[in-house]
């Protein structure tokens, strides 16, 4: 419930609040895009932050920490009047926020939980449970936009995850080992504990993070602008905006399946035929003139679009486990929230119209499956 919420709020309602009915009509699409781009950014560099105080503080008070921040910012996002206010709220209080709230912290946590041995099948589950965030989240914001206007809608979505965001971590029990005598965690201390989190980092880890730094630029580029681009291909808004919403249930067998099956096969290959796929699916976009073509692709992107973080994780947690976890897929999160970050954007630089759409996701469609290969040969064992 509290992945669904944070990504609900504040990730997949930006797919709507991008287009003209949202402040993408009011400010630019450009501005928004710009802005939740610089929201992962930031979001990235906090999440070094965010792992150390996991790993040695625990997590419940950093998710619900940040969902009062991540309320914060939607509220003031409801207020703004100038796109340069709009990008400053984006960046510098959602972007925090997303990174107390998304997956990262949660893993930290599912890592105490669970034994090696139990952890693909619980981050299937986690996966399986989150999978209906699209499909809650992208027709709820559709239609609170439609009735309340988009200010008063992210008023709204912020209203819920503060209430969610704070009500789940109050619930939670968290074992995390406390070491008798360790000195008071002071700033000295922390950025102590950082660094050593962070020597952990190999060559096996930079390239397997740099392959899927340059996979998700493309996945996060074409996924953030596929109701527009479907727009300027004549399809209805609203229409595509609520069968996109189905996304999130066609994922749910892969995203429960394709963890637990890393038990079998190496989570390093399993993620490189998702990054092959999600190449098919950029590809199919890009040629989309009918409602069984826009079909085709939401069956090829949901079947695996939901298992790429999870899977992601349990390749770091198959070598990192341990101490230094939440410090190193910390470390690993700054550079996807920098790839997060520049995939709408460039996107976004290289046009919003048809023919600028279908070079830009045909372009992404070719780094996809390019870094699949790269992938599996960066992990292989």
């Amino acid at each position: 419930m509290f992945i669904n919420t944070s990504y609900g709020t504040l990730s997949y309602a930006f797919s709507v609040l991008v287009t003209k009915s949202g402040p993408g009509g009011e400010f630019g699409a450009g501005a928004v895009s710009l802005g939740f781009g610089l929201a992962l950014l930031v979001s990235g560099a906090a999440g070094i932050f965010a792992g150390t105080i996991a790993d040695l503080l625990g997590t419940r008070r950093l998710m619900a920490g940040g969902a009062v921040i991540g309320c914060i910012g939607l509220a003031l996002l409801g207020a703004v009047q100038e796109s340069w206010q709009l990008i400053l709220v984006m960046a510098v209080v959602l972007g925090p926020a997303m990174a107390a709230t998304f997956y990262e912290p949660v893993y930290v946590l599912m890592n105490r939980w669970f034994a090696a041995g139990d952890r693909p099948r619980a981050y299937g589950v986690l996966t399986l449970m989150s999978g209906i965030s699209i499909t809650i989240f992208t027709p709820l914001t559709r239609w609170l936009v439609s009735e309340l206007g988009w200010r008063q809608a992210v008023v709204v979505l912020g209203g819920i995850l503060l209430a969610v965001g704070t009500l789940v971590p109050a619930l939670l029990q968290e074992p995390i080992e406390r070491v008798d005598g360790a000195p008071r965690l002071t700033p000295r201390r922390f950025a102590t504990e950082a660094r050593e989190g962070l020597g952990q980092a190999n060559a096996a880890f930079w390239v397997f993070t740099l392959a899927f730094v340059a996979a998700t630029v493309a996945f996060s580029g074409f996924s953030f602008h596929m109701i527009s681009q479907l727009e300027t291909r004549g399809f209805d808004e609203t229409a595509v905006a609520n069968t996109i919403a189905l996304t999130g249930i066609v994922s749910l067998p892969a995203r429960l399946i394709l963890p637990m099956l890393s038990g079998r096969a190496p989570s390093a290959a399993l993620l490189a035929v998702c990054f092959a796929l999600l190449g098919v699916a950029a590809w199919l976009a890009s040629v989309a003139g009918a409602w069984w073509q826009v079909w085709v692709y939401i069956a090829v992107f949901g079947a695996v679009f939901g298992a790429v973080y999870p899977l992601r994780a349990l390749v770091v947690s198959e070598r990192f486990a341990g101490p230094y976890f939440g410090r190193v897929i910390g470390l690993q999160a700054l550079f996807v929230a920098m790839a997060r970050a520049t995939g709408p954007v460039a996107i976004g630089l290289i046009g919003t119209s048809q023919s600028a759409y279908e070079f830009g996701f045909r372009l992404a469609a070719g780094v996809l499956v390019v870094m699949a290969a790269v992938t599996w040969w960066s992990m292989r064992r």
